[in-house]
């Protein structure tokens, strides 16, 4: 990923998502790391509207054809999310249920 910041003029610095750290709590994901080469220190907190509106982006035609024009990018994102969708249904069903009672 390429930012842009208004003070550095012309500059992109990239932002290497792989290399951050991410932290996972009740509400927010944060990601976290720094941006060489003028080392600055980010943090990307994403809440629940922001991760199901990343979801709607990937979804849109144009972003999956943007992802099947560029080999080996969309396949391998389906496959891996196929392999995971049992998991998150699981996981989507036990939240579900609530303690009934003395539970």
């Amino acid at each position: 990923m390429i930012v842009w910041s208004r003070g550095l003029g012309k500059l992109r610095l990239p932002l290497e998502l792989p290399a951050a750290t991410m932290d996972v709590q009740p509400d927010v994901i944060t990601m976290a790391g720094v941006i060489e080469p003028v080392c600055w220190r980010y943090a990307i907190r994403l809440g629940p509207s922001d991760l199901a509106d990343f979801l709607k982006i990937l979804a849109r035609p144009d972003t999956t054809r943007f992802l099947a024009e560029r080999k080996g990018l969309l396949l391998p994102f389906v496959g891996r999310l196929l392999l995971r969708i049992p998991g998150i249904v699981l996981t989507m069903l036990r939240g579900k249920r609530q303690p009934q009672g003395g539970e």
